[in-house]
């Protein structure tokens, strides 16, 4: 894996990326094509998923092959990098994620903000992360968002292992 330079970014280019971001994200909610939005978020949502394995591989110092390595791998991310105490439980056939506030590293760095297309990119993300360990159909059901206006997030992930 290659390694990334960190490089000092100005306040006027972060300002640039938070406009130029949120002009995206109001384009594809003004075209009136949900299902457009949806493929362009999901797309999205599957390159944060090649971050998120990274890091499982790299916690676990092994690709994870399993559900259980893969739920093990990503909640010590949570915890540990993340501070988030919010866990993937897993339910038979289904794990499930219950958070209280955005976990979003674009909206936690105040680069974006949740809305309802922002967070259509959650189904691409997880979609991925866990058809990387499954063989079987992998579906999220998003049940709710606080880009959607609740409260939460709340997502199950239905797979076959």
């Amino acid at each position: 894996m290659e390694k990334i330079k960190k490089v000092e970014i100005s306040e006027a280019a972060i300002k640039r990326n938070v406009t130029w971001i949120e002009a995206v994200e109001n384009a594809l909610i003004d075209c009136g094509n949900r299902a457009l939005a949806k493929e362009v978020m999901k797309i999205a949502g599957q390159k944060c998923a090649r971050q998120i394995l990274d890091d499982c591989r790299e916690i676990l110092g092994k690709k994870p092959v399993t559900i259980d390595e893969l739920l093990d791998a990503t909640n010590q991310r949570r915890l540990q990098r993340h501070n988030l105490a919010s866990l993937w439980e897993k339910q038979g056939n289904k794990a499930h994620l219950k958070i209280d506030r955005c976990a979003c590293t674009l909206v936690r760095a105040g680069l974006a903000k949740p809305n309802p297309v922002h967070c259509l990119c959650s189904v691409g993300l997880m979609e991925s992360i866990f058809s990387a360990v499954c063989r079987g159909p992998v579906s999220v059901e998003v049940v709710k968002a606080i880009g959607f206006g609740d409260d939460m997030c709340e997502f199950y992930v239905n797979f076959v292992e």
